[in-house]
């Protein structure tokens, strides 16, 4: 899939699947910082690895649960 390592955990699922990288790309790896910051630095899909079946995963909806800190953004 990758010739090196990648922060598969940040990126974006056309990035993942097709090496597609967009402003959209972008603002999905922001939204997944923003959650590490709210979740006071948890890892973003624990117990996962980059496999097919995480990207199957993706694609079918799975998304991190909403941290506890996030109602602090309203």
């Amino acid at each position: 899939m990758f010739k090196g390592p990648v922060p598969w955990r940040w990126m974006a699922l056309e990035a993942l699947t097709d090496m597609n990288y967009s402003l959209l790309s972008d603002v999905w790896s922001l939204g997944v910082t923003m959650w590490e910051i709210y979740s006071l630095g948890q890892v973003p899909y624990p117990g996962q690895s980059c496999t097919q079946e995480f990207i199957a995963l993706l694609k079918d909806g799975l998304r991190p649960e909403k941290p506890a800190l996030a109602h602090l953004m309203m």
